[in-house]
């Protein structure tokens, strides 16, 4: 399995270094193993394609370490691409991966009731630590760079009245990571991990 944490520049410098001629199948095999980068590497293969069927460098003339620039370019484009895509909610991002709340913390081995409250912006993003954007991003086969945008973008919903109230709902005040796993029903051992990083 490919490692989420690996930047997208090593994942094209290999990918140029592995491949010798761009099939469906060689881009299958590249985008199940990074699927973070699947629509980098779709598109810097349909980039070798046009420079091949335009009279480019061959295979066989194309030194194999010269193409830092070719590289940069990729990353360029996937980088515009990526400011393109909408960056979606936690739960919006669970949902595109047919997990639910539940699921989703039960394989991270958290309590559902702290993946709820990142998913409606109840906890401060950026007292999130890194283990969990880590093993968030692991579990969901993305970025780590995507999962922290996908953290800030999960922000408390718009609240209705229900009863008649002379002053408009309001949300409490956001909690720190730390206030929370203290807060949760977790097991002391649990806790101490997701305070800690360490079990």
């Amino acid at each position: 399995m490919s490692d989420p944490t690996e930047p997208l520049d090593e994942v094209l410098i290999r990918f140029h270094e592995a491949v010798d001629a761009i099939t469906p199948e060689v881009i299958d095999a590249w985008v199940s193993d990074y699927p973070q980068y699947a629509d980098a590497i779709r598109a810097e293969a349909l980039e070798i394609l046009n420079l091949a069927y335009h009279g480019g460098a061959t295979a066989a003339e194309y030194q194999p370490r010269d193409y830092a620039s070719k590289i940069q370019a990729a990353v360029r484009r996937a980088i515009v691409r990526e400011e393109k895509t909408e960056v979606p909610d936690l739960r919006a991002m669970l949902e595109r991966q047919h997990l639910d709340v539940r699921t989703f913390a039960g394989k991270l081995g958290i309590a559902r009731s702290i993946v709820s409250d990142i998913g409606t912006g109840q906890i401060v993003p950026s007292t999130i630590p890194a283990w969990f954007r880590r093993a968030g991003a692991e579990c969901l086969g993305c970025a780590i760079e995507w999962f922290e945008a996908i953290l800030e973008n999960s922000r408390p919903r718009a609240m209705t009245a229900v009863f008649k109230a002379s002053d408009p709902p309001t949300t409490g005040r956001a909690r720190t990571w730390d206030e929370a796993i203290r807060a949760s029903n977790m097991s002391e051992d649990r806790k101490t991990f997701w305070l800690t990083g360490r079990g």
